[in-house]
């Protein structure tokens, strides 16, 4: 195999559990993830690279290929990427990173989900909406109706008359709406947790505050929020993304100011639970802001560990 992939000019990663080729494309994007620009980034994967064939090395240990990586940055002087390169690394090997990205239809959840996904090297983004079909395929519709509608018409499925609730029959059709999502949520998280496995979820059904408590109390579970204060930019994501998928616009904009309710009402629960609120202006900025928030957050982490 060694033989092989002198030949073929190949340099294999090995992991605890896995093998794959060196890239500089994933390098790159993990140092641009702690605040390296992509251009000096790209130029030092390339170098690592170029290291690594002169040396005639044809596999390397993950751990090792990240003591490289760390050293060749230091000889670059790039001293505070060096640093947080080191903690990112020691955080993401010891600790499953679970983040959950909540936000009204159409602010672009999944979006920042997959970006975050690829900077950091997380393998797994579960969207909130196929855990929601998941669970209709064992509950029926009888039993629980408001599942059957979306987040916006559930209030359509309300057993007792809206009077009888006394507020905002629209978010109360929300919440119940959520609530049996919530417990496929949770236990997705139970068992990266248990596993060791770090994952991203999104969409929706995260709504700071209604989740159980003990999670907004763990430091490796994270919870960011994103929003769009412009009616007129929200309305134009959902034209942008019915170019791009089966999804009619037609049915978000008639449902439009209940959507823009729901939205609102994400983030003041956000804003109650002190979970960080991102306007979701600029995919690069809401990108780059999430990952301020994962690094200080990835500091406490280290700080617990060495107490």
């Amino acid at each position: 195999m060694e033989q092989l992939n002198k030949k073929l000019n190949k340099i294999m990663v090995v992991g605890k559990n896995y093998e794959m080729p060196f890239s500089k494309g994933i390098l790159a994007r993990s140092l641009t993830a702690i605040g390296m620009k992509p251009t000096q980034s790209y130029k030092l994967a390339s170098e690592i690279e170029s290291i690594l064939k002169k040396e005639g090395i044809t596999s390397i240990l993950m751990d090792d290929l990240r003591t490289r990586v760390y050293y060749h940055l230091l000889t670059k002087n790039y001293d505070t990427i060096a640093e947080k390169y080191l903690l990112w690394r020691n955080i993401l090997k010891k600790h499953p990173i679970i983040i959950l990205i909540g936000g009204a239809s159409g602010v672009g959840t999944s979006t920042i989900a997959f970006e975050l996904a690829s900077r950091l090297g997380i393998p797994s983004v579960m969207g909130t909406d196929s855990i929601r079909e998941v669970i209709r395929r064992s509950i029926s519709k009888d039993l629980v109706p408001v599942l059957y509608n979306s987040s916006y018409d559930a209030w359509k499925s309300l057993r007792l008359p809206v009077e009888n609730f006394g507020c905002d029959k629209h978010i109360i059709g929300f919440e119940r709406h959520i609530e049996p999502v919530l417990i496929g949520i949770e236990g997705i998280i139970d068992r990266s947790l248990t596993e060791g496995s770090s994952i991203i979820i999104e969409g929706t059904h995260i709504v700071p505050g209604i989740m159980s408590e003990k999670y907004s109390l763990m430091p490796n579970i994270i919870t960011i929020v994103l929003t769009l204060s412009s009616e007129e930019m929200h309305k134009q994501r959902f034209s942008a993304r019915a170019k791009v998928s089966a999804r009619p616009m037609e049915r978000y904009i008639d449902n439009f100011k209940i959507i823009r309710k729901i939205n609102d009402y994400i983030v003041e629960n956000a804003k109650y639970q002190n979970t960080p609120v991102i306007e979701n202006i600029s995919i690069s900025d809401s990108v780059n802001n999430v990952l301020e928030i994962i690094s200080d957050r990835f500091e406490s982490i280290e700080n617990m560990d060495n107490e």
